[in-house]
């Protein structure tokens, strides 16, 4: 047991305050972006005495115009870089460090594609809970105001959960598809981070990291009750399931060649 808290602890040495940190940082940047926001907008016509008349902000368009979605992509993409780099071949020897601890190659990949999975968690569900605090904050303010009170109510942040792209992605709900795929392409992302510093440290350069970054975004933008939703599950366990076959059967191939001998 002591030999994989050693791998876990190798993983987590470099990485845990700035992941903890960026996740901070990013939380509050989101909070204080949407909770900055005016209530209205721009100008929609003028009244009859002349006076404008200004568009509030529907609760579902607070996340975009209040750039907290850029936020969040900003502290994702940080975490996937930290994690990324973390055990490359600059001036680390971590295949030594593992084969000195014996532990198989392929199971100090899961411990450490486990590890990134549980760090972007964190990230996101810390994210979840900011913007729905937020979200709460808003509808109150909305609810003190005379002119715009109408557009909230006791289900305001609920409806707007479901029908704000990145708030359902954030906080899925009831939408049992939409959580298997948050599931799976985060653990898709921590399984491609370790993919990478795996292969720098072997001289080769994959773009696997962006690729799984990449889907893990656009699924961000997907509404409630798009089809693409029940499809990107599907892409995400299949592109995660050759990642970590393809881990293992590199690992075995590496026990096979060199295998440490006990003195």
């Amino acid at each position: 047991m002591n030999r994989y808290l050693s791998i876990l602890a190798l993983a987590a040495r470099h990485t845990i305050w700035k992941v903890l940190a960026i996740t901070a940082a990013a939380a509050a940047l989101a909070g204080w972006l949407m909770l900055r926001l005016p209530l209205v907008g721009d100008v929609i016509g003028v009244r009859g005495d002349g006076s404008p008349y200004l568009h509030p902000y529907t609760l579902e368009e607070i996340p975009a115009k209040s750039l907290a979605t850029a936020a969040c992509l900003a502290g994702f993409l940080a975490i996937m870089a930290v994690l990324c780099l973390n055990g490359c071949g600059f001036g680390a020897k971590t295949d030594y460090t593992v084969c000195r601890l014996r532990v198989e190659e392929w199971k100090a990949y899961l411990v450490w594609a486990a590890y990134y999975t549980v760090c972007l968690i964190l990230y996101w569900a810390v994210m979840a809970a900011v913007c729905c605090w937020a979200m709460g904050r808003r509808v109150e303010m909305l609810a003190a105001d005379p002119e715009y009170g109408y557009i909230a109510g006791p289900q305001s942040r609920l409806l707007a959960f479901y029908s704000s792209p990145f708030l359902h992605h954030l906080l899925p709900l009831r939408d049992i598809a939409v959580w298997v795929s948050d599931v799976f392409l985060t653990a898709l992302c921590g399984a491609s981070a370790m993919e990478f510093s795996r292969q720098q440290r072997k001289g080769r350069i994959i773009i696997l990291p962006l690729s799984a970054a990449w889907l893990m975004v656009c699924s961000f933008t997907f509404s409630l009750g798009s089809w693409v939703n029940y499809v990107v599950p599907f892409c995400a366990i299949a592109c995660l399931t050759a990642v970590m076959m393809r881990a293992m059967k590199r690992g075995d191939e590496a026990d096979e060649v060199s295998v440490p001998t006990k003195a």
